[in-house]
Formats: C-alpha cells, sequence, structure tokens
C-alpha cells in the first residue's frame, strides 16, 4: 500500500498542501528564528571581564603585576597604570565604555543600523572624558571631516573586542549577527583582519551556543571563508603552545599588545587553556582563566571581554557579586532588561544516563514561565548540535515550550563509550532524560525524535506518563533498518564482536551488541499502543530512510495522528530552512 493510499490527499507534498494542513491543525504563524540564544550570562562576562582588567590593564611588567595581585586578579580594582586617570575600582577601560554604546545602539535598533551606532558613538565619544586610543582620535576626526570611510587603519583586537551585545539584536541570523559585528568594527578599525576577527568571534560563540566543545567551536569558526584573518594559521598557533608549562612566558613569546597578530591567538591561546584544563564552569573557574590573562600583562582588557563572552557560551557560571561592584551595574542591569526581553535562553545541563555515564546536554528556555517542556532525541550518531536538534529546539522555546537536547551515550560532549550503546540503551537514555527533566523542571509532555532518534521516541514514550505529543522526523518503522549504512561491515563486526566504521565521514565502533539489539523490536504493536497524539514527518525525497517508513508508521498508529510533508529536505535536514520549517510545523501542531 502506498502512502498516498494511507494519507489523504490533501496532504501530499505542495506548498500549498503543507499550509493548509497547518492551518486545520491549529491557526498557522511563521515565527522568525533566531540564531543565538543570548542570556544575561554572555552580556555580564563582557562588562565584568573589562573592569576585571582595569587594575592591570597596559602594564606589561609581568613582576610588577605580580607584586599587586599576588592571589591572581580575581576582584576588582583601580588602574595602576598611567593610561586611566580618571578611572576608579569598577568602572570600565575605553574598550568597556565603548561597549555600552553598542548595547545602546542594540537597543534604540533592535534589526541593526549602523548609522544608529555611529550616531550614538560619535556624540558620546566626542565628549569621552576616558582615554582615547588612536583609532577613536582618527575615526572622530575623519568624520568631522565628512569622510565616506572614516575609520582608521587600525589592527588592533579592540575594535573587534566589543562586539558582545550584537548578539541581543531581534530575529537575527546568523549572518545578520555577523553583518552587525564587522560593521560595529569597522567605524572605527578598517583593518580586514580585525573586522575577520569580529566575525570569528561570533562564529564561536554561535558554535558554543549549538553545544560544541570549545576547540570544535574554534575549528568550526576557523574554516569559515575570511578575506584578511588567516584563522586556521592563528588556531595552530594557539594549539601549539598549549603544552608549555608557563603561560606568562607563552605571553611574552606572543606578544601583549593589542595589534591582531600578537593579541588574536593569545586570547584564543587562553580560552584553550581553560578547556585543558578541565573546563572549569563554575565562577571559580572563569575566574581563574581571566585572572590568568590579565596577569599576563599588555593589552589585557582587549583580550579579556572575547575570553569572558567564550567562557559564558561555553556555560560558565558568571560571578554575580563582581557584576553589583560595578559603577555602572544599575545602568547596565536596565540595558541587559531591554536586550533580553522576549528572548530564548540556553542552559547547559548534565544527567546521569542508561549506563550510568555523565550525558551533556542543553535545555532551550522561554524568557518567561515555559508553559510545558519537550525533548529532544537527535539522528544517528549526531549529536545535540546537528541542525534539526538545534532548530527545532529553540524555535519551540520561542513557543514557551522549554525543549532539552542532549547527546546520547558516546557522542558528543557526553560520557561513555558508543561502542557499548544500543537502540535500547538509546530509548533508556530518554527515559533518564525526562526522568531528570520530571525532578528538576517538569517531565516532557512532548517527545520529537530524528531518524533513528524518531524510532527511539516512539519505543520511550509509553515510559513517559506525562508525555501527550510525539512528533517524528524521517524515522524508520524498523530499528533495524540503520544497518543498511554500515552493511559492509556488518561481517566483521559478527566475527570480532566490534568494528570501526565510517558514518557520515567520522569513524565510529559499533559492537554485536548494537547489531543484536536492533532486531526483535515490535515497533508495530508499540506504536498501535502509543496512545499518544503522533505527527509524522518525512521528506518524500529521502534516500536514506524512504518515504514508505512514513507509511508504515501512519498504518500501524490509531488515531490522532497527522503526516506532514518535508518536500526537499533532505534526510538530515541540512539546510537552514528546511530545519526552520519543520520547527515552525511541530510547534504550530502542538498545543500544550
Amino acid at each position: 500500500m502506498s502512502l498516498t493510499e494511507i494519507v489523504p490527499q490533501t496532504l501530499a507534498p505542495t506548498l500549498s498542501a503543507r499550509i493548509a494542513i497547518a492551518a486545520l491543525l491549529k491557526p498557522f504563524h511563521i515565527h522568525h528564528y533566531s540564531m543565538n540564544s543570548p542570556s544575561s550570562n554572555l552580556f555580564r562576562a563582557a562588562f565584568i571581564a573589562d573592569s576585571l582588567s582595569l587594575g592591570s590593564h597596559w602594564i606589561y611588567n609581568q613582576d610588577k603585576i605580580a607584586r599587586l595581585y599576588p592571589d591572581g586578579v580575581t576582584s576588582l580594582d583601580k588602574p595602576h597604570s598611567k593610561y586611566h586617570p580618571e578611572r576608579k575600582k569598577g568602572q570600565f577601560t575605553h574598550f568597556g565604555d565603548q561597549m555600552v554604546i553598542l548595547a545602546k545602539a542594540v537597543v534604540a535598533s533592535p534589526q541593526w543600523s549602523v548609522g544608529v551606532f555611529q550616531s550614538l558613538w560619535q556624540g558620546e565619544m566626542r565628549t569621552f572624558n576616558g582615554y582615547r586610543d588612536g583609532a577613536t582620535t582618527t575615526t572622530l576626526e575623519n568624520l568631522l571631516a565628512g569622510k565616506e570611510e572614516p575609520a582608521s587603519d587600525s589592527d588592533d583586537l579592540a575594535g573587534a573586542s566589543r562586539f558582545v551585545p550584537v548578539f541581543f539584536l531581534r530575529d537575527a541570523s546568523l549572518e545578520d549577527t555577523v553583518k552587525a559585528a564587522r560593521e560595529q568594527t569597522a567605524l572605527t578599525h578598517g583593518a580586514g583582519t580585525v573586522i575577520d576577527a569580529a566575525e570569528f568571534f561570533v562564529r564561536a560563540i554561535d558554535a558554543l551556543n549549538q553545544g560544541l566543545a570549545l576547540p570544535a567551536a574554534f575549528a568550526q569558526a576557523a574554516s569559515a571563508s575570511y578575506s584578511s584573518l588567516a584563522a586556521q594559521d592563528f588556531l595552530q598557533q594557539a594549539e601549539g603552545a598549549l603544552n608549555h608549562e608557563n603561560h606568562l612566558q607563552v605571553g611574552a613569546d606572543f606578544g601583549l599588545t593589542c595589534h591582531l597578530k600578537e593579541a588574536f591567538p593569545l586570547t584564543l591561546y587562553y580560552a584553550l587553556r581553560w578547556y585543558q584544563a578541565g573546563g572549569d564552569l563554575s565562577e571559580q573557574g572563569f575566574l581563574t582563566a581571566l585572572s590568568d590573562n590579565a596577569l599576563a600583562g599588555g593589552d589585557n582588557a582587549a583580550r579579556a571581554i572575547p575570553l569572558a563572552a567564550l567562557l559564558a557560551a561555553a556555560g560558565c557560571v558568571i560571578p554575580t557579586a563582581l557584576w553589583d561592584e560595578l559603577d555602572a551595574s544599575e545602568h547596565l542591569s536596565a540595558l541587559e532588561k531591554l536586550l533580553i526581553t522576549s528572548r530564548i535562553r540556553s542552559e547547559k545541563i548534565t544527567f546521569t544516563g542508561a549506563n550510568g555515564d555523565s550525558l551533556d546536554a542543553r535545555l532551550e528556555l522561554p524568557s518567561n514561565q515555559p508553559r510545558g517542556y519537550a525533548l529532544f532525541a537527535h539522528c544517528f550518531t549526531c549529536g545535540k548540535a546537528s541542525r534539526a536538534a538545534t532548530a527545532i529546539s529553540r524555535a519551540l522555546a520561542e513557543q514557551g515550550i522549554a525543549t532539552l537536547r542532549f547527546d546520547f551515550t558516546g557522542l558528543g560532549t557526553s560520557d561513555g563509550d558508543f561502542a557499548n550503546t544500543s537502540f535500547i540503551s538509546n530509548v533508556q537514555d530518554l527515559v533518564a532524560a525526562a526522568d531528570h527533566l520530571r525532578e528538576h523542571f517538569a517531565a516532557p509532555q512532548l517527545i520529537i525524535g530524528h531518524s533513528l532518534g524518531g524510532a527511539a521516541v516512539l519505543a520511550a514514550a509509553g515510559e513517559i506518563a506525562e508525555t501527550s505529543h510525539v512528533a517524528t522526523i524521517g524515522a524508520p518503522y524498523d530499528p533495524g533498518h540503520v544497518t543498511h549504512l554500515f552493511a559492509d561491515d556488518v561481517p566483521k563486526i559478527l566475527a570480532d564482536g566490534k568494528a570501526q566504521v565510517t558514518l557520515a565521514g567520522r569513524p565510529f565502533e559499533i559492537g554485536e551488541r548494537f547489531l543484536s539489539d536492533l532486531t526483535g523490536h515490535n515497533q508495530k504493536e508499540r506504536i498501535a499502543k502509543l496512545g499518544r497524539k503522533l505527527l509524522i514527518m518525512h521528506s518524500p525525497t529521502d534516500t536514506i530512510v524512504p518515504l514508505e517508513n512514513a507509511g508504515q508508521i501512519y498504518s500501524a498508529a490509531h488515531h490522532p495522528k497527522s503526516f506532514l510533508s518535508l518536500d526537499e529536505a533532505d534526510h538530515l535536514l541540512t539546510d537552514a530552512s528546511q530545519a526552520r520549517y519543520a520547527a515552525e510545523l511541530i510547534s504550530t501542531w502542538v498545543s500544550l
């Protein structure tokens, strides 16, 4: 029996039909997709880092800094160099002051206008009573002279370092945020390397927000196409210094000025050094990393702001006590409230999985009290940072549904050995995730599964009593279908007990347990007894899991059930627009 015989013709894969059926399910509305999950941590970290650097800023004598701060730079202090005579403890360097101006510009024009930023920047910097660096002085002179391109030719990292407020632009895509970061830098710093560096930091933080570990986030950001920045070379330079025992010597060897070729790789080095030391997410871990950077000396503030933003995006806890000590904390808190209103936020979560391993997760939360909770199961070997997992989780959070996405045992940043996992262990991981939500937040009323994750949620739903809605995307009817992806390796797995296979260009070790566990599942009976509202989503052009699998699931399920076609999508939803569309359909369908 064909799918078109099972599902009414009105559900055929046409755009008009897709919209029509969504309208029948619930009033259909397209919501803009935001690429980031900004939080107060990101905003506060940047300003705390700048103020924390004020005391030792532009002191190049590391011995002098060590005498001033024998226990490290972990508290705010007045400046000890000659460059900030008007500043006192709890205030900012000129970098932080200009970051405040950028935050005001984002509040004034949340869809981003470089003209608004230029106007505010020029007005405030003309009467600025703090230190004016060469880039500021030259840009002001050029603006006064009416030059079309007023930026200085400065290659100082400082121009890129004030980028953090652009993460709070409303309804901004990744490319929108990149554009804003580049343009705010280019207002005062014309060197292409600095403008590219601002883009790098945006891409790295976006990757961290997706759940990637810091080294992977850097690798992803470095792989972008830059016109001037040798990002790969700088990253290799930073990685190459990690085995050096003395980080102060590394700083001296790299160079301690704010010039891009010195400050950029040194910023990456201190971030990677934090990760290499264990990636301590506590307040102490955050402060230790910033203290080490400050003790290195030189233009440590230009490095500190992006370093702190990276640590915050990686999940570090920010010292609230230092925020309260900032001279402008009340003013900044008011700005923060305006920037973060109606935005989603992302929290790092860990819980114990089926095999007793610590599993890494991200909980996407709406800005207000959630109206429900959801759980997302990623595709076979994909991870919580996949495009589908990220887009759908955040789209649901924008609709008020808090959504947990996590790495199954042995994948992504979760602990455990993938070779010892199985389909059943995936199901048990899902149940463990639901248990964690129930204990610490609320049990998930909606569970969503992509590909093999779809088969897993169909199996897990019966063990999560509170679940009322189940959605699958490109799910196989039979879990054993996944073996066709490594069919040539099956004999070796059976003969040797395990074998390394290549999936999507990456190596994975698959054990005999995984194979044996895929057989004997009565999915037809499970689906028939589901007892939940079911939404089946599938692409008619899916070459990995053919469309007939959706027909089999639909045929086995009892009402209420719905099918929606993801025409023009591939199996992994690698096209961002298709991932967003799937997210919108789910958020339209579900009513918790």
